[in-house]
């Protein structure tokens, strides 16, 4: 059979799939059943089950049939996209572990727009970083591209370059897809994970270990993400009816400074300030950087985590992990495939 042929089927086959008669989970049709459908002998179906099991849409059950595992995207062939992320980071506590990453992100959504059809074009803003209209250049530079979608991964820039850049794309006709903390509403297509639930987790877990004197540990209030991840921890002490404590809570100043350890030096000298008795403990800090703070900053006295204080962190960061941190892991491969199938369906 042709390699036209076997595409022609392949195609069919997902356009099925995409039609909304089948679920997720749902078992297929058999072949001989299936084949009637596509107008296909049986024979030049098989590839195209193959093909489509490889990448993760199928599993087939020997002796159960063919079930559908996820929805494939819309197929796009020719079609070129453009993906802008800081790959070596910005400098600074955490960025080698942010550019990590940054990279298993790409990656996924690399596999799949590539499964698409789609062709990628990679722009790294590493290098002008200290440039504050370095993200409008390279919207500037995907419009000159003739690209047709534009993802902005963890641009670098402030809120109001980033949303010009949003903007530059729009009326372009480049649709943008944006994959940061901050929400640019009615700008672009938006796709991140839930801080707030990831945070209601971590707090969830404390309680289930018996802690009722939770504290939480920020970074600063103007990051969306400590507001989120601080009203995660406040509702899921509501949630379990345990009372809160405003002296809990640290909270850096205003603004958007990156979180460092120092953060967590400070929580720690607020959680050590207060009478024995009524200290948190456990602390639920903001991200894994402001944990580690507070963990350099309870050996330097010898106080033991988790004896004395249990802290749980965000982000698993390798870090982290080597440190031995509890943490809540980013949905990173997950965000990576669910950026892809957004930018597709635009």
């Amino acid at each position: 059979m042709s390699r036209q042929k076997n595409k022609d089927n392949h195609l069919r086959l997902r356009d099925l799939l995409r039609g909304g008669t089948l679920q997720i989970g749902d078992r297929l049709p058999g072949e001989r059943e299936l084949a009637q459908v596509l107008g296909v002998g049986r024979t030049a179906l098989r590839p195209a089950l193959e093909e489509l099991e490889a990448q993760g849409f199928l599993r087939r059950q020997p002796q159960s049939g063919t079930f559908l595992v996820a929805i494939p995207p819309p197929f796009v062939s020719g079609t070129t996209i453009m993906l802008v992320a800081p790959f070596q980071g910005a400098g600074g506590t955490g960025q080698a572990a942010e550019a990590g990453w940054l990279y298993r992100v790409t990656s996924a959504f690399e596999r799949t727009a590539g499964q698409a059809g789609a062709e990628l074009i990679l722009m790294d803003q590493s290098h002008s970083a200290g440039d504050p209209c370095s993200v409008k250049d390279m919207a500037h530079r995907a419009v000159a591209a003739g690209v047709k979608a534009a993802v902005l991964l963890h641009p670098l820039g402030t809120r109001e370059k980033v949303a010009c850049a949003l903007s530059i794309l729009h009326d372009h006709d480049v649709h943008p897809v944006i994959v940061s903390t901050r929400s640019y509403p009615g700008l672009a297509s938006q796709v991140y994970f839930d801080s707030g639930w990831g945070a209601y987790l971590a707090t969830r877990h404390l309680l289930t270990r018996g802690h009722t004197r939770i504290g939480f540990a920020g970074a600063s209030l103007g990051h969306e993400w400590v507001r989120e991840r601080r009203e995660g921890y406040r509702q899921a002490l509501a949630a379990s009816e345990v009372a809160g404590d405003a002296a809990w809570v640290r909270l850096p100043e205003e603004g958007e400074r990156l979180p460092r350890r120092e953060d967590g030096v400070s929580a720690f000298e607020m959680w050590r300030a207060q009478p024995a008795a009524a200290r948190p403990t456990a602390l639920v800090a903001a991200n894994d950087v402001v944990a580690l703070g507070i963990l350099d900053a309870a050996r330097a006295v010898g106080v033991a985590v988790p004896g004395a204080l249990s802290v749980i962190g965000f982000d698993n960061d390798p870090e982290a992990l080597l440190a031995g941190l509890t943490t809540i892991e980013r949905p990173t491969e997950t965000l990576g495939e669910a950026v892809a199938q957004t930018m597709l369906g635009r």
